[in-house]
């Protein structure tokens, strides 16, 4: 496995910290690990993260519960309240169980500076999807002003890894779906971008996932598509499939409904006398994950 080097992230905050000063009154010191009110924390909208699974919180609260947080959180103080730069999770499972206060370490960050520490200090700690990923390395050009080597340079990362993730963006919002559920990979997507048009590509993300093709298996359907310039609907034996008639919008809503609440892949199909909802789970851990989601123990 490659080793990832990925800039300062949190490890430089807490292990290259200077001695702390003398903090003014009422106000903690640059670099001391400080008591404060869970109240007054506040998320950061720079946060690269949206997806907080809560079988991941719970368990991170249950270890808090025994052996206490023991790693500080890292914010900046704005005015009376204090905004999470790093260890939003920790805050979350620590409200979980009642805490009233928690270990921060106080720093005065620059704005542009926000959305890159929240990125690396992910990275770190635990793997952000690859759509969490690309948006947070978006926002970090945006913010710095800069191309895609500059961001590289920031997060420790190839220049050609970030410009892979940034170009993810370019695909329909459906077929980004699956790539923050995990219902198609990074591989799976990135082929799809050698697809002309949203239509096609959502198409054929429909495919992978039905008939669980392999990242080669969609670079070739690609390739042949792109040359014959034919339509992607197959069957499981790769002939002409009929086109199923386009779902009406509520139906697409309850799928998609479905779907984040599952955390997995929903089709919903409505009939007159009959209908089906089908939901595609990847091996035995995610279908208990699901299983106990649909009984409510989760």
């Amino acid at each position: 496995m490659v080793e990832r080097r990925l800039g300062r992230g949190l490890d430089f905050f807490l292990t290259e910290a200077k001695q702390p000063q003398a903090a003014e009154a009422g106000k903690p010191s640059a670099d001391a690990v400080t008591q404060i009110d869970v109240e007054k924390l506040r998320p950061n909208p720079e946060q690269p993260r949206r997806d907080f699974r809560d079988a991941e919180v719970l368990e991170l609260a249950e270890s808090i519960r025994s052996t206490g947080m023991l790693q500080p959180i890292l914010a900046r103080q704005q005015g009376e309240t204090y905004q999470i730069i790093a260890g939003e999770r920790r805050w979350r499972a620590a409200k979980s169980i009642g805490l009233e206060r928690v270990p921060v370490i106080v720093r005065d960050v620059p704005e542009d500076q926000v959305a890159i520490f929240a990125v690396v200090e992910n990275l770190h700690r635990a793997d952000l999807n690859p759509v969490e990923k690309a948006r947070g390395f978006r926002r970090i050009q945006e913010l710095a002003k800069c191309g895609t080597e500059e961001v590289a340079r920031k997060v420790g990362l190839d220049r050609s890894t970030v410009a892979n993730f940034i170009r993810l963006l370019e695909l329909p919002a459906e077929v980004l779906g699956h790539v923050s559920r995990g219902t198609i990979t990074m591989g799976h997507a990135r082929a799809l971008l050698g697809l002309p048009g949203s239509d096609a590509q959502k198409e054929v993300a429909g495919e992978i996932i039905r008939r669980k093709l392999s990242v080669r298996q969609v670079e070739e359907l690609v390739q042949s598509l792109r040359e014959s310039g034919a339509k992607p609907a197959v069957d499981d034996r790769g002939a002409p499939k009929k086109r199923q008639p386009k779902a009406e919008a509520w139906v697409r809503e309850c799928e998609t409904s479905l779907q984040d609440s599952l955390g997995a892949e929903v089709t919903v199909r409505y009939g007159k006398r009959k209908s089906r909802i089908v939901i595609d789970v990847n091996g035995r851990e995610e279908f208990e994950r699901v299983y106990a989601k649909l009984r409510g123990d989760a």
